[in-house]
């Protein structure tokens, strides 16, 4: 009798902390406020991010960071970042390029960590990416989703919602 009152007692409280969890949106004085993924934060030197949980972010490595599923390769979510205040060009040249060179999808804007981006959605080694692509501070600002039905993962959706450049 002691053990089953013991088992029961722990699937009351076990169905109760379940009740209370949860990923759902907070309400705060008529305003809905979605809540941070879960995961780590990132903080790097031209941008921080939270990391959502069950991804890897990289270092930056020859001005790129990588962020992709733990021991997977796809989908992904590519940072790349060139010319350390001295970039030269515009996000509709280099846009316009994929456009051209890779049969991307026409011109949309983007506003990503509030600033506006140029993107396209292209095919190259039958991997569907869509590119996002924005000049900041003489820094071009790169930000490649990458793999099918990348940028409708939630996961990834989050991880952008996040983004702070700096």
């Amino acid at each position: 009798m002691k053990r089953l009152s013991t088992v029961l007692i722990c699937l009351a409280m076990m169905a109760a902390l379940v009740a209370c969890g949860g990923d759902k949106a907070k309400e705060t004085s008529g305003t809905v406020e979605k809540a941070a993924p879960a995961g780590k934060a990132y903080d790097g030197q031209y941008f921080s991010f939270n990391v959502a949980d069950g991804w890897d972010a990289g270092p930056l490595t020859f001005g790129m960071v990588n962020v992709l599923p733990k021991g997977k390769v796809s989908p992904g979510l590519y940072f790349k970042f060139e010319g350390d205040g001295h970039a030269v060009g515009t996000a509709e040249e280099s846009i316009n390029g994929m456009i051209s060179n890779y049969g991307g999808s026409p011109m949309t804007s983007t506003t990503i960590a509030g600033v506006e981006f140029k993107t396209t959605t292209y095919s190259t080694s039958g991997m569907t990416q869509t590119m996002h692509v924005a000049f900041r501070n003489g820094t071009k600002i790169t930000i490649t989703i990458e793999g099918p039905d990348g940028k409708e993962n939630p996961d990834i959706k989050a991880m952008l919602e996040t983004v702070a450049l700096k």
